[in-house]
């Protein structure tokens, strides 16, 4: 625990013996229920701590600007999308008590995980929602509703952009960790991001704390409201993501093809 503390302190989170107890009961229940289903492949305390939760801490590193990453985040209202085991959310609410966040998973058996968590670690202004983002991003009560916006995903960014950007509200910000070396990423993902009201993306590399392998912070800055039409129907953002040049092409296209902006 004390690495984990000493991570932590050197980006502003000094915890105390609540969340390192927090931490600690965390990951039991990984250890524990990883055995029963497919939570997450990490299976020592050791990865746990450097995969999960050091990593997950990485998105409170500076990102420029006159306020400390961890006090921009007081009081700020987060989704994690695709959250899983709770990467990076739960790990940022035991850093950030403060924070108001809710998490969103698919897979009923990881959002059963997840409430027991929030109800083991007794978080407060934490939501657990089994669902699909494609469906939550058009509800009222979510879309453009979220100061900061979190997926820890191996989707490539041109289809993460329509999974989360429409959640953010104006003037919020999608926080995406990628593994170093995410250039082409964002290259490919620029027109999906612009058509969904984001500013062009801010990408800073981030090697510390901890010994992992070095990440990729991408940020999209909300600046206008997303159109109506997107998120698109379950699946189709991975099917067929958002391509500038084929919607262009589409512009005199019958409906039916241009709902969906297949990508050839």
């Amino acid at each position: 625990m004390d690495f984990l503390r000493a991570a932590a302190h050197k980006l502003g989170v000094d915890l105390d013996e609540n969340q390192q107890a927090q931490f600690e009961r965390y990951r039991e229940l990984i250890e524990l229920r990883s055995k029963q289903f497919n939570l997450t492949g990490l299976k020592t305390w050791e990865k746990i701590r450097n995969e999960l939760f050091i990593r997950s801490l990485r998105v409170l590193s500076p990102a420029g600007g006159n306020v400390p990453t961890p006090e921009w985040f007081t009081d700020k209202r987060a989704i994690d999308i695709g959250t899983g085991a709770g990467i990076p959310g739960i790990v940022l609410k035991i850093a950030l008590p403060e924070l108001h966040i809710t998490l969103v998973d698919s897979n009923q058996k990881k959002t059963n995980f997840l409430t027991e968590v929030v109800n083991a670690l007794e978080l407060s202004n934490t939501k657990v929602i089994n669902g699909r983002a494609e469906e939550l991003a058009q509800q009222n009560d979510h879309r453009e509703q979220y100061d900061v916006v979190f997926a820890r995903a191996v989707a490539r960014l041109n289809e993460l952009a329509e999974l989360t950007i429409p959640f953010a509200n104006i003037g919020g910000t999608v926080i995406l960790p990628k593994s170093h070396g995410s250039e082409e990423e964002v290259e490919e993902a620029a027109a999906a991001a612009e058509i969904l009201g984001a500013a062009p993306a801010i990408t800073i590399p981030v090697n510390k704390p901890g010994n992992s392998p070095p990440d990729d912070m991408v940020y999209w800055m909300k600046i206008s409201s997303t159109p109506d039409k997107f998120p698109r129907s379950n699946g189709i953002p991975h099917q067929s993501p958002i391509n500038l040049d084929k919607i262009k092409a589409l512009d005199h296209a019958p409906a039916s093809l241009e709902q969906n902006y297949i990508k050839y």
